[in-house]
């Protein structure tokens, strides 16, 4: 194997990564990526970063030999870290990120990339590219949301997506039959990403999007929030207020711990079934009470 590069991991927290990154940059690494650690909670606000990540760079193997590395972690006394060293042979970047991301199915629903294609036989197909906003299907919170509206959509509910992101949920649930769809989120460039995924898909009539504070929420037979359990504890009587009686909510981006929490928040309201669980995550879902 000629080794085209080396891959440095490291679970850093978020106290350090800023310094981390520019120690790491300006000793010759290409490029410097933080992904989640897996037992840190969600986090998408800008600028911001998981408590606890795994920080990965890449330096070319022309440049560093494995023995200049080691010293780099010694003299920045990365061991506590955990650091790690791999090989790696010269790739096709842009053709691995695409591999990560193939059509995916959710029962009745495809989401597809612009690199792949659903089956023929697909009669409803959501196209999306990830991008700028969070959700394409691939993170477990999106697939648990994504298989909960495939199996409650019967046809002509309305839907409230708290936290759209993308619009993947929204738009789904258009494609899925909902007659209206209504977006929220507190990222105005996230609004656009929706706002052209629609567009795009050919649903941008049956939604509607706004910021929190620009939204005066309808009454919804659906209302589904793929964010974090603490917006979600904060917005509990808020989101239940615009959920018609007898109507649904489902709630993710809640790490199994935090289950009991939400519950507590929602059961005033809900009559909530066994959460559902993927990977890490649980969603919450469940009817609204009548008479409450």
């Amino acid at each position: 194997m000629k080794i085209a590069w080396w891959q440095l991991d490291m679970r850093v927290p978020a106290t350090a990564a800023a310094a981390i990154e520019a120690q790491l940059l300006d000793a010759g690494a290409e490029a410097v990526t933080f992904l989640e650690g897996d037992d840190s909670e969600a986090v998408f606000d800008e600028g911001l970063i998981w408590q606890n990540s795994q920080c990965q760079a890449l330096f070319p193997a022309d440049d560093h030999n494995e023995a200049i590395l080691q010293r780099l972690v010694r003299d920045n006394d990365w061991q506590q870290f955990a650091a790690q060293f791999t090989p790696l042979e010269e790739q096709d970047w842009v053709a691995a990120t695409q591999a990560a991301f193939p059509a995916r199915c959710f029962g009745r629903l495809w989401i597809a990339p612009s690199w792949d294609t659903a089956p023929a036989d697909a009669t409803r197909v959501l196209h999306l590219d990830p991008g700028q906003a969070f959700g394409t299907g691939a993170h477990a919170t999106t697939a648990l949301c994504l298989r909960f509206l495939d199996a409650r959509i019967r046809g002509g509910e309305s839907l409230i997506d708290y936290g759209c992101g993308s619009g993947i949920l929204a738009i789904a649930g258009l494609l899925l039959g909902v007659d209206h769809a209504f977006g929220v989120d507190t990222d105005p460039v996230a609004l656009q990403v929706a706002a052209a995924n629609a567009e795009s898909n050919g649903v941008s009539t049956g939604l509607q999007l706004a910021l929190p504070e620009n939204a005066s929420l309808p009454m919804a037979d659906i209302l589904i929030a793929n964010i974090l359990a603490a917006p979600l504890l904060a917005l509990a009587a808020t989101l239940a207020d615009a959920v018609r009686p007898g109507g649904w909510i489902a709630l993710s981006g809640i790490l199994h711990r935090q289950e009991a929490e939400i519950i507590a928040a929602y059961r005033p309201y809900f009559d909530l079934a066994a959460p559902q669980h993927e990977e890490d995550w649980s969603l919450l879902y469940g009817q609204r009470k009548i008479g409450v």
